[in-house]
């Protein structure tokens, strides 16, 4: 299921810059046709992909993930465009090594292999750290671990199939507050420290139909499980899904290369939560939605409803909710020009993985609420000029129920065991909202070395009782500049926005709440990278360049300037 709530500003190869809050809404890049259901009635489903698929060896400033780490700190150099790199492609491994002034190494592994005529396996190693101190600050530091193999079979029983199994281990140590702001000695702070440690253990498997020709039944077969802990409290996580999508391919009118397709897809998860507030927690949530999908020479049209039903500390919450599931696309002027709209909605778990996904920090003492999009509309234009020109505006509106903030805890026990939580961790705070997004993006290809990327995003997110929609900004923007200056050299650079952001301080005995507005966000990267062989290349690349200290969440903030360099080899 999507997030209920998502603006992500995304650049062409850089993942983002700040942990999104999932009802903002991601500000599109160029115009590319895509693959949805309706399409894929013409086409034989490819194969599979692998999670760890073979990167380009370009790298790009600007290219962390902060939804899900603490990587405000900006280290990472893993990043990857389309464009041509190192090799020619053939290569079935490719290692990438660097390290940050931070003392801060960075190392990448990834291989694909062909193991049979159907057969195909992935793996993948990442480790990614920071040890070195934040100035005016106490001493802090994280660690991201992942492994991953994958596998695909491209006739399994006549389906698809395509799966992994993957482990993360992510530490995050980072006290957020000057020394000289604790009444504490040092001892006492080292105690309660927020120091997180999460280990997540997950699989994925997809199985679907290798043909869709009319007459046929169509399957897709999704199945997720994930085990979550966390250090802290010992908060711990189970969570199983299943999703089924059955559809029937004919042609009941028109021309055969345009049929009919009508489907059913249903849904089923079930979690178990093991936290300080809901121990023994478990969750169901089921799902059915049938539809109907046909598209022609100029248009697409998806009609459809869902139903659905969630659990709430063990009792079923509203039992059924219909909500629409209407989507369309008109294409004009030979293709070039198209718009778009749609109606959904539907229930989702906010889960605890989600939570710590988003801020690592938050806190263990949590209830997992069901956010349910009451009625969510899209709508906006897409459109290439002359092949060189991308333009993307549209319109986003989502009315939710219980949607998410955080709020930031000051005192740090639950039931006088301070060491259950840490200082300055943040609660969760669900409240009704209304969402308006208005946004826009452009790629141009100025010369045939250059090109330009940029978005722009504003935000009004009202919610129904708290002052301000916390951490989520008002106005977010962002611009992409790569040059090729030889067939060797390319340069890059990234300069990212946020605005408008309040933070909530918690309240304690003895003082209320305090609402604080943060500072703009503003970065700077620059990076190059050149190619000394076919097979190998150097780079080096310099982030938040302004060394901007700015804040995501409150009393974290950025650690400011820092350069990388490395290597990346293909073989």
């Amino acid at each position: 299921m999507k997030k209920i709530a998502i603006l992500t500003i995304a650049l062409a190869s850089a993942v983002g810059l700040f942990a999104q809050h999932n009802e903002e809404i991601t500000i599109e890049g160029s115009y590319r046709p895509k693959v949805n259901k309706v399409d894929k009635i013409l086409l034989t489903p490819d194969t599979p992909e692998q999670s760890f698929t073979m990167p380009d060896a370009k790298s790009k400033v600007l290219d962390i993930d902060h939804r899900f780490r603490l990587n405000l700190d900006k280290l990472s150099p893993l990043a990857y465009n389309n464009k041509k790199g190192l090799g020619d492609g053939t290569e079935n491994n490719f290692l990438m090594a660097a390290f940050g002034s931070r003392i801060s190494p960075c190392f990448l592994y990834k291989h694909n292999s062909k193991l049979g005529k159907n057969f195909g396996l992935s793996v993948g190693v990442k480790h990614y750290s920071s040890w070195l101190d934040i100035k005016k600050y106490a001493p802090s530091g994280f660690m991201n671990n992942a492994v991953e193999v994958g596998v695909t079979h491209s006739d399994f029983f006549g389906l698809q199939l395509g799966g992994k199994v993957y482990y993360k281990n992510d530490l995050y140590h980072y006290y957020g507050v000057q020394k000289a702001e604790w009444p504490w000695d040092q001892i006492s702070l080292v105690h309660g420290a927020p120091r997180q440690v999460y280990n997540t253990f997950g699989t994925h498997w997809d199985l679907v139909s290798t043909t869709m020709r009319i007459g046929d039944f169509v399957h897709d077969v999704g199945l997720d499980y994930h085990y979550m802990s966390g250090e802290v409290g010992d908060g711990r996580e189970h969570h199983f899904a299943m999703d089924y999508d059955l559809g029937y391919v004919d042609s009941w009118w028109g021309k055969k290369e345009h049929p009919q397709k009508v489907g059913v897809d249903v849904g089923l998860q079930y979690g178990y939560s093991d936290l300080l507030e809901q121990r023994g927690y478990n969750r169901l949530y089921a799902k059915v939605n049938p539809y109907f999908e046909m598209n022609g020479n100029f248009y697409r049209l998806h009609l459809g409803f869902g139903v659905d039903a969630a659990s709430r500390f063990n009792t079923w919450r509203g039992i059924f909710r219909i909500y629409p599931d209407l989507k369309g696309n008109l294409f004009v002027l030979n293709n070039a020009l198209e718009f778009y709209a749609g109606l959904n909605g539907g229930r989702k778990w906010i889960g605890y993985s989600e939570l710590v996904g988003e801020n690592p920090f938050v806190s263990n003492q949590l209830k997992m609420e069901v956010t349910t999009v009451k009625l969510a509309f899209e709508g906006g234009v897409r459109t290439n000029i002359m092949n060189t020109v991308d333009v993307h505006v549209g319109v986003r509106y989502r009315n939710t129920e219980n949607d998410y903030f955080f709020s930031q805890r000051i005192t740090p026990s639950y039931n006088g065991m301070t060491q259950d939580r840490p200082y300055n961790s943040f609660d969760v705070i669900y409240d009704d909202s209304r969402l308006v997004t208005v946004l826009g993006d452009v790629r141009c290809l100025i010369m045939d070395n250059l090109t330009v990327d940029a978005g722009f995003a504003y935000n009004k997110c009202d919610p129904a009782t708290e002052e301000h929609a916390w951490y989520r900004p008002t106005t977010q923007g962002n611009l992409n500049v790569n040059y090729q200056f030889n067939e060797e050299l390319s340069f890059d650079a990234s300069f990212l926005y946020q605005g408008g952001r309040w933070a909530k301080t918690g309240a304690t005995t003895t003082s209320p709440s305090v609402t604080l507005k943060l500072g703009d966000a503003y970065d700077l990267g620059l990076g190059a990278n050149y190619k000394l062989r076919e097979h190998l290349s150097v780079f080096m690349k310099v982030d938040n360049l302004l060394h901007r200290k700015y804040q995501y969440y409150l009393d974290y903030p950025v650690t400011g300037i820092e350069a990388f360099a490395g290597i990346k080899m293909a073989f």
